[in-house]
């Protein structure tokens, strides 16, 4: 009687320790690579990471720089009250004049933010604010004693230089950050410090 019971009370604790086992070993070795996956695949789809990637290429920048008018369309250059072509068309800048100088505030995207134009007479055109299209306005390059300027990587002048600009050359606009423009020569592609523009087509600049 006592060694039957004494077996019933063994094969109940080996039973008990095995499922004890099979129990905690389960779910490691079943949840360990479903949430592996999942995480990866989180990762790849995202909307809000594409999201986060659209607002930092399209993202406004604080710009003090001045340029003019390049465009030679005779019905004017568009300045719009959003930075793209569907904007409202507020004001119509003249392009058959000698010459349209604006004040830029901003930059988003291949736009620029305007916020007074003016003629070679000084005379005001427009005051406010608004966008034109950047490679619509151009600059001029300084560097008289070196006969050119530098074009960096980016607004800083410790980056890598791209490439020489002649001075006295017409550069087009395409984006501006602080005081730094960044601009098309030919084939070249950079970024130029302030004391390289001259933002007057009629004259050479101090």
């Amino acid at each position: 009687m006592n060694g039957s019971l004494f077996f019933n009370v063994l094969l109940a604790s080996i039973m008990g320790w095995q499922n004890t086992h099979i129990i905690s070993n389960s779910p490691i070795i079943k949840q360990a690579p479903i949430i592996a996956v999942t995480n990866l695949s989180s990762a790849k789809t995202s909307p809000e990471a594409n999201d986060r990637e659209k607002q930092v290429i399209n993202s406004r920048r604080n710009c003090r720089v001045s340029a003019y008018v390049i465009d030679k369309d005779p019905q004017g250059l568009n300045v719009r009250n959003a930075p793209n072509s569907n904007g409202r068309v507020i004001k119509k800048l003249p392009t058959n004049t000698l010459a349209v100088f604006v004040d830029i505030t901003g930059s988003q995207g291949q736009w620029v933010e305007v916020s007074k134009a003016t003629s070679e007479r000084e005379a005001t055109l427009f005051q406010g604010k608004g966008w034109v299209y950047a490679s619509l306005l151009g600059t001029g390059t300084r560097g008289y004693e070196t006969r050119s300027v530098s074009a960096y990587t980016s607004n800083n002048n410790r980056s890598r230089v791209v490439g020489r600009i002649p001075s006295e050359s017409e550069v087009k606009l395409l984006s501006c950050n602080g005081e730094w423009v960044y601009v098309k020569y030919q084939q070249v592609q950079g970024w130029l410090t302030r004391f390289d523009q001259c933002p007057n087509p009629l004259t050479t600049c101090p």
